[in-house]
């Protein structure tokens, strides 16, 4: 004997009043294969009660003037559609049932579509089942739309749910209308009226109280995801569809796909798994949860992370469609438990970018399964060099040390220093206002960082390699000098040929003489000490045509 659930179910929704009922919208999607070819896919969901479908037609026009048709599509693929669980498939009407059963054919065909704006696919059909939301049983229209002008080889986003759903009243519903883009383009989502083809498209009328923008009273859809949300009160049949907007980098738009679907409501009472399930809820290896359904990871490094996903049917257990291996090639999941259903995901050497992943989830309520899509982002992140580890000895008299020039290997610049302490800085070393000690750059995001260590020890400004710590960088070190013979307060210094400034500082940074310098040949010029200094001295010359600086150290008795 047939469940309660299914004599209501059959009753309501087998109401045939014509030809061609038996279609229960459809979906036309573009992939461009290369030189102004594209293939075309288009996917028809059929109610099994009625006869098999024959031979479809596409028709194609553009902003350029070009139509034609393509004719006698026949299906490549027929596969179950129907919302129902595995046990009671043999009882729908794809199989002599009388349970409401679905397939969905898909039709495929290749096309040269020359460089134009606005193509226009479509196809449409007289006549459909009578609904909730529509007056009477008008006809169907599907189309999409893409832009070639400029030759891009652009593939359409595909839709994630292939399944026509058939939802229990009184439970809050989230259906995911969403669709993925093998280019990562962005991707925008409205609710649209239905149309028809006569063969201009023409809207629907609806029946009062409802409309294409809010098809079931409450009915939403989130404008960036594509999540229908609603909660059904009685039985019934209704119409959805959903215009997805892809646009590239720039905003321009690229193309628009539509799906016409239709939802059925039944007295059930299956529940969903749980909305607030399907979180990332630990991790290891190369990976951060970076959010309820955000992980970060290392690009080169293995990692793994936990989801888990529960329904509040206890008794019911859980399986998973997703579309990992696409996006996230390399990668796996590997599944413990039912209700709760843990997945562990793990990879490596993952590419590096966003990745947007879904998993839906799909109860064994029966006859009515319920299933729920979680949408999680994977941002990969590449490794990132914070140099290599060094130690240096700053003077105490010296202006300022920048410690980023100090690191070894080939640093990433953009990174953060942080003092001994631990407090952030610029990594601008200042004698006597910085910490000496161990200070650390990091570069990256958890957890692709990088840190390298430079160790900051003080030189007195006595010592003599800290006698020009206050001259800016010396390059050309070519100068040489000789006492004088009979005056210890003179240095005849040998210097390349040039006119150039000259500066005598003592050991303790102070500047105790200034003048003029000029060689010609290498000859040596002789150069007055004050006679009241004595000690570690430093003469220094600047080009007055280069800029360069030269310098020698000397003892002035």
């Amino acid at each position: 004997m047939l469940p309660r659930y299914c004599t209501v179910l059959v009753s309501i929704l087998f109401t045939m009043v014509g030809d061609a009922h038996h279609y229960a919208g459809g979906t036309i999607t573009t992939r461009c294969v290369g030189n102004n070819f594209h293939e075309i896919t288009l996917q028809l969901f059929r109610n099994c009660w009625g006869d098999p479908f024959q031979g479809q037609t596409l028709h194609f026009s553009n902003d350029c003037g070009v139509e034609f048709t393509n004719t006698g599509l026949q299906p490549v693929s027929v596969v179950g559609a129907s919302s129902i669980c595995p046990a009671e498939l043999p009882n729908t009407t794809c199989n002599g049932g009388s349970l409401l059963g679905y397939e969905l054919n898909t039709y495929k065909t290749t096309v040269y579509l020359s460089p134009c704006t606005g193509w226009r696919i479509n196809w449409y059909i007289c006549c459909r089942n009578t609904s909730l939301n529509l007056n009477g049983g008008p006809g169907i229209y599907i189309e999409t739309t893409l832009n070639n002008q400029s030759g891009v080889c652009n593939a359409a986003p595909v839709f994630i749910n292939d399944r026509v759903p058939t939802l229990c009243a009184g439970q809050e519903v989230t259906f995911d209308a969403g669709a993925t883009d093998p280019e990562g383009n962005e991707l925008s989502y409205a609710l649209i009226p239905a149309r028809f083809g006569s063969p201009t498209p023409m809207p629907l009328q609806y029946n009062a109280g409802y409309s294409g923008a809010e098809p079931y009273i409450g009915l939403t859809l989130n404008p960036s995801t594509g999540v229908i949300t609603f909660t059904p009160t009685a039985a019934a049949t209704f119409v959805v569809v959903v215009e997805v907007t892809e646009r590239d980098a720039q905003g321009a738009i690229i193309g628009q796909v539509m799906r016409d679907l239709v939802f059925n409501i039944a007295a059930c009472t299956n529940q969903a798994p749980a909305q607030e399930s399907g979180t990332f809820i630990a991790s290891s290896g190369g990976a951060e949860v970076a959010g309820e359904r955000q992980l970060a990871v290392c690009g080169s490094e293995g990692f793994c992370a936990t989801i888990t996903i529960s329904d509040p049917d206890l008794d019911q257990a859980l399986s998973i469609t997703t579309n990992l291996d696409s996006i996230l090639p390399g990668a796996t999941m590997t599944l413990s438990g039912t209700n709760p259903l843990n997945i562990e995901l793990c990879g490596a050497n993952l590419q590096v970018g966003a990745h947007s992943l879904w998993i839906k989830a799909t109860d064994s309520g029966c006859p009515v399964v319920a299933s729920r899509t979680y949408h999680l982002q994977v941002e990969v992140t590449d490794t990132q060099s914070a140099g290599a580890d060094s130690a240096v000895s700053v003077c105490e008299n010296a202006a300022y040390t920048d410690l980023f020039d100090l690191l070894g290997g080939s640093p990433t610049v953009g990174g953060q220093w942080v003092d001994p302490e631990g407090n952030l800085t610029n990594g601008i070393f200042v004698p006597g206002v910085s910490l000496t000690g161990i200070h650390t750059y990091t570069v990256g995001t958890p957890p692709c960082t990088s840190s390298a260590v430079i160790s900051v020890v003080l030189r007195p400004a006595t010592d003599p390699e800290c006698l020009t710590a206050g001259v800016a960088t010396y390059r050309g070190q070519s100068l040489s000098y000789r006492p004088d013979d009979s005056n210890s307060h003179r240095m005849w210094v040998q210097a390349p040929p040039m006119k150039a400034v000259l500066r005598v500082i003592a050991a303790d940074g102070r500047l105790v003489h200034e003048g003029l310098f000029q060689s010609m040949d290498e000859v040596p010029v002789a150069v007055d000490i004050p006679t009241e200094q004595h000690g570690l001295m430093a003469i220094v010359l600047q080009d007055a045509s280069t800029g360069e600086r030269h310098t020698v150290r000397m003892v002035v008795p």
